[in-house]
């Protein structure tokens, strides 16, 4: 039964079809129309890396290998107005296309000769010169001696690494020494340098020992390390050192001294004095003065010498003893302050206490001049001779 009813089935589709019905499957087109993409340049402005002023020091690296010496003292490496600057970048897409124009990058003469013999050479020359001009002598390492005579000129003798040179300036006014190297810092070199006693002196080292004997018309001397030694100069005399012993004799005038570490002695000086350290005693011996001033930080101060009247002295440490030898016949109003120390006198005197016995004064003859004395952890001691 069911097979009959599937044949009418398909009979009746097989039929015969109605002419005026029709089945039309229309050609479906699809356009897809054509998409562009458009990527503007990308531009980066132009920029600048700036590395502003860039120094390495080493203060002193030597090297010793097989016989050869390579000094590093005082190298300095600049990086000032080192620019790094790329103008323009350009991208494209499509297309692509990466430009960077061309970068200078600018390095300093980098000279060296490591097989360059090295040998000492002496140099000694003599010229005329105004006897009222100024002597000037800068030299990195080794020693500069000055030395007086009387004659209107001057000799330079040196000696020095073949490596080196010793360049001599003149003019009405000055005479100034250099030395120099053809590559790097100069090495050692000792000057023995002879002038008229009416010259100035001016001198300049790094670790350099210097000496001035018999300059009449001021010295001035600048040392990182070595010591400084002047005697029988006159004038202003300034003296500065950073390491290194400072010691003056037997001389007249003004005298300003500063030194960070190591003892400043003065022995047999006329004239107003004052003198600064960090780390150092200082020693004031044989002194004929009116005014003085002698402080450190971590030292002794000793003081001997007169008191004149109407005279200002002032003498302070903060870690360290005070002891100050005057004349019997002192006219001075003396103010003591000692914060963990004691006061001694070797004689009898009338104290005036102020703030528990931290502070306390006395007054001698007149009392016309004043001295202080001050040390905030030490003792204080006042002798008479």
């Amino acid at each position: 039964m069911h097979t009959e009813l599937l044949m009418g089935a398909l009979l009746s589709i097989a039929g015969v079809q109605d002419p005026e019905v029709r089945v039309v499957t229309p050609k479906i087109d699809i356009q897809v129309p054509a998409i562009e993409i458009a990527i503007p340049a990308i531009e980066l402005p132009a920029f600048d890396v700036y590395v502003p002023g860039f120094s390495v020091y080493v203060p002193n690296l030597d090297f010793y290998w097989a016989g050869l010496d390579v000094y590093w003292d005082d190298f300095d490496v600049y990086w000032d107005d080192f620019e790094f600057f790329v103008p323009e970048i350009d991208i494209e897409v499509p297309g692509f296309e990466f430009q960077i124009p061309e970068i200078d990058i600018y390095v300093p003469d980098w000279e060296y000769d490591w097989d360059e013999p090295q040998y000492d050479v002496d140099f000694d020359t003599t010229f005329t010169v105004d006897p009222r001009a100024r002597l000037e002598v800068r030299n990195h390492a080794g020693e500069i001696i000055v030395r007086t005579w009387d004659r209107d000129a001057v000799r330079v003798e040196a000696s020095r690494s073949s490596r080196d040179r010793v360049k001599i300036f003149q003019s009405e006014s000055a005479v100034k020494i250099r030395s120099e190297a053809r590559h790097g810092t100069p090495d050692v070199v000792d000057y023995e340098i002879t002038i008229p006693s009416s010259m100035a002196v001016d001198l300049w080292g790094f670790q350099t020992d210097m000496s001035v004997d018999g300059a009449q018309n001021g010295v001035n001397l600048e040392n990182l390390e070595g010591d400084i030694e002047i005697r029988g100069c006159a004038g202003e005399i300034s003296l500065r050192s950073v390491e290194g012993n400072v010691v003056v004799q037997r001389s007249v005038g003004r005298l300003e001294v500063n030194n960070v570490e190591d003892e400043i002695s003065v022995l047999d000086f006329e004239g107003e004095i004052f003198a600064e350290a960090i780390d150092g005693d200082i020693r004031l011996e044989a002194i004929r003065s009116s005014e003085v001033e002698a402080k450190t930080v971590d030292g002794d101060v000793y003081y001997e010498g007169t008191i004149r009247d109407d005279g200002r002295y002032r003498l302070t440490t903060h870690d360290g003893d005070v002891v100050v030898t005057i004349p019997v016949n002192v006219n001075a109003t003396v103010s003591v302050a000692t914060f963990d120390g004691e006061f001694e006198a070797d004689f009898p005197i009338q104290l005036e206490r102020t703030e528990a016995t931290r502070r306390l004064s006395f007054v001698l003859g007149n009392g016309s001049a004043r001295l202080e004395l001050h040390s905030f952890d030490g003792d204080i001691e006042l002798v008479r001779r």
